[in-house]
């Protein structure tokens, strides 16, 4: 790979093959906008988007 390549091709290849359960023949296939929508559906059906939950806040008094 060039040393410009901005592409993180380990984890797309991760993302496409392990996550989306994709071929590899499938990966080389698919366009970015593909795979990007793939893993933004699987992201959102299996929870991940519980992270972004914000902190509780309380006072000192509150803690038992």
């Amino acid at each position: 790979m060039p040393l410009t390549d901005s592409w993180d091709w380990e984890l797309l290849i991760y993302t496409a093959t392990v996550v989306l359960k994709r071929s590899e023949k499938q990966f080389w296939t698919m366009t970015p906008r593909k795979l990007n929508a793939l893993t933004h559906i699987h992201t959102k059906m299996n929870g991940g988007d519980k992270d972004k939950k914000q902190p509780k806040t309380g006072y000192i008094d509150q803690v038992l």
